[in-house]
C-alpha cells in the first residue's frame, strides 16, 4: 500500500506538474529512556533540509490516532511547537508530570510523536507554484519510563526470555521488569528461515506468540534472536528452546 501511494504521488507530480513539500526533521535516536529519578530528559531534533520546518511534539500511551489535546500520557514536552531553521536543531525537554502514577516494579512504555510540517513551496521567496502537494511527516519512537531499583540489568533481559514451541507456534515469556524489543527471529537448522515478529515487543511479565512459517523445521531446539538495546543497536543472541 505504501509503495502504491508513492507511485501515485510520483505519477501526479509528473503529469500535473505538482511541487512537493515534505518533512526533513530527524530525531536524534530511535528510542527515549526516561530514568524515573530524572526531572526531565532531552531529545535532539535536527532540520536536515533547506527550508524552515514547523514541528509539533507530543506523547501518547500507544494509540497512534489520539490527538495531542486528548492524549492522557503523563508527560509534557517543551516546547510543544517550534520552528527549526535549515541546518539547525531544537532540543525537546520531556518531563513526567506524575498525574498518572506508573508502576514502580517494571518499565512503562509510551510513544513520542514528532510532526514535521514543511512550508508551502515558494513561501520563503514569495513565488509559490500554482499546484503543490504538502506532506506532513510524523515520526513515532518509543519512550521507556524506567523506575529506580528494578531487579536485574536491562542488558541481560534478552537472555532471560523463556522460549517454547507448541505445534506451529513459538512462545516467548518475559519474566523481567524490562521491555525486550525483538527485531528478528531466525531459524538456522539447515536452511535459514525468518519468523515474522510483528511489533516484536515483549512487555514485562507478559508472553507473546509468533506463528512459525511453513518452511520451519518440524523440530526446533534453537534459533538466533536480534533485539534492540537502549542505544538503538541490534544485538544477536543464540537462544535455546524448551518444550
Amino acid at each position: 500500500m505504501k509503495r502504491l501511494l508513492v507511485s501515485l504521488i510520483t505519477a501526479a507530480t509528473v503529469v500535473l506538474g505538482i511541487s512537493i513539500a515534505q518533512g526533513s526533521v530527524v530525531i536524534g535516536g530511535t528510542r527515549v529512556i526516561y530514568p524515573a529519578e530524572k526531572r526531565e530528559v532531552s531529545v535532539q531534533l535536527q532540520n536536515s533540509g533547506e527550508e524552515p520546518a514547523l514541528v509539533q511534539a507530543w506523547v501518547d500511551s500507544g494509540n497512534p490516532d489520539v490527538s495531542p489535546d486528548n492524549s492522557e500520557a503523563p508527560f509534557v514536552i517543551q516546547p510543544p511547537i517550534s520552528r527549526i531553521e535549515p541546518g539547525q536543531g531544537q532540543v525537546l525537554r520531556l518531563s513526567y508530570t506524575g498525574s498518572n502514577p506508573l508502576p514502580k516494579d517494571q518499565e512503562s512504555v509510551f510513544w513520542l510523536n514528532v510532526l514535521d510540517v514543511p512550508p508551502n513551496p515558494g513561501s520563503t521567496d514569495g513565488e509559490a507554484p500554482e499546484n503543490f502537494l504538502q506532506l506532513a511527516i510524523r515520526s513515532r519512537i518509543k519512550v521507556f519510563y524506567r523506575p529506580e531499583g528494578l531487579e536485574g540489568d536491562v542488558s541481560d533481559a534478552r537472555e532471560e526470555v523463556q522460549w517454547s514451541v507448541s505445534g506451529d507456534v513459538l512462545r516467548g515469556n518475559n519474566p523481567t521488569p524490562y521491555h525486550v524489543t525483538v527485531s528478528r527471529l531466525l531459524l538456522t537448522n539447515g536452511t535459514e528461515v525468518s519468523i515474522p515478529t510483528g511489533e516484536g515487543m515483549l512487555a514485562p511479565g507478559e508472553s507473546q506468540t509468533f506463528d512459525l512459517p511453513s518452511g520451519a523445521p518440524s523440530s526446533i531446539t534453537s534459533f538466533k534472536m536480534t533485539t534492540i538495546n537502549d542505544y538503538g543497536a541490534r544485538v544477536v543472541t543464540d537462544v535455546s528452546v524448551g518444550r
